[in-house]
C-alpha cells in the first residue's frame, strides 16, 4: 500500500535539512528516453486508479504565503516496461490528495534509484520552465530519496 503523505505541523517534525551531507547524484543512464509533465505518460505505462505498490520518494513544500502554497509527495511505480513518476498533491479546493502521473522512462537498463533521481530532476526542470517554479522551501519527509539527494537534485535544477 502506498504511504499517505503527512503534513508536518511544526518545525521539529521536519527532517534535518540545514546541515546535510553534500552528495553527488547517481550517474544518469545512457540512453535515458524520458518524458515528463502532465499528460506525458501513456495510458499503458501504468494501471488505472490509485497505485498500490509505488515506492515513496519524498514530500516537499513550497510556501509563498499563508494562502499560496504547494505540497507534493512523489512516488515511483514499477510498471511492466516503464518506471512511472507520480505526484500526489494536496488539492486545497477539495481538501484531499490527488494523483497525477508526471513522468516515465523505459525500465530496461535503469535501476529504481536512477529512475527516481533523474525523473524527479527532469520533472522539476520542466516545472521551472513551464510554471516558473522556484526551489522548494523545505522537505517535509524523505523516503527512498534522502535529504542530501533531494538537495543535490535541487542544486542541479535551480543553481
Amino acid at each position: 500500500m502506498t504511504q499517505t503523505p503527512v503534513i508536518p505541523m511544526s518545525p521539529d517534525q521536519l527532517p534535518q535539512q540545514r546541515i546535510h551531507e553534500v552528495v553527488d547524484l547517481v550517474e544518469r543512464p545512457d540512453p535515458f528516453n524520458f518524458a515528463v509533465g502532465y499528460g506525458s505518460v501513456p495510458e499503458n505505462a501504468r494501471g488505472k486508479g490509485k497505485p498500490k505498490s509505488a515506492a515513496y520518494l519524498a514530500q516537499v513544500e513550497w510556501a509563498w504565503s499563508p494562502m499560496h502554497n504547494r505540497l507534493d509527495a512523489y512516488y515511483l511505480h514499477r510498471g511492466r516496461r516503464h518506471w512511472v513518476l507520480l505526484s500526489q498533491y494536496w488539492d486545497d479546493n477539495w481538501g484531499k490528495w490527488e494523483w497525477a502521473d508526471v513522468g516515465y522512462v523505459p525500465r530496461k537498463g535503469i535501476s529504481h534509484h536512477q529512475a527516481a533521481v533523474h525523473l524527479l530532476l527532469e520533472y522539476w526542470k520542466s516545472e521551472e520552465v513551464d510554471s516558473d517554479l522556484d526551489e522548494f522551501h523545505w522537505i517535509n519527509t524523505a523516503g527512498c530519496l534522502s535529504v542530501s539527494e533531494l538537495m543535490a537534485i535541487a542544486r542541479v535544477v535551480w543553481d
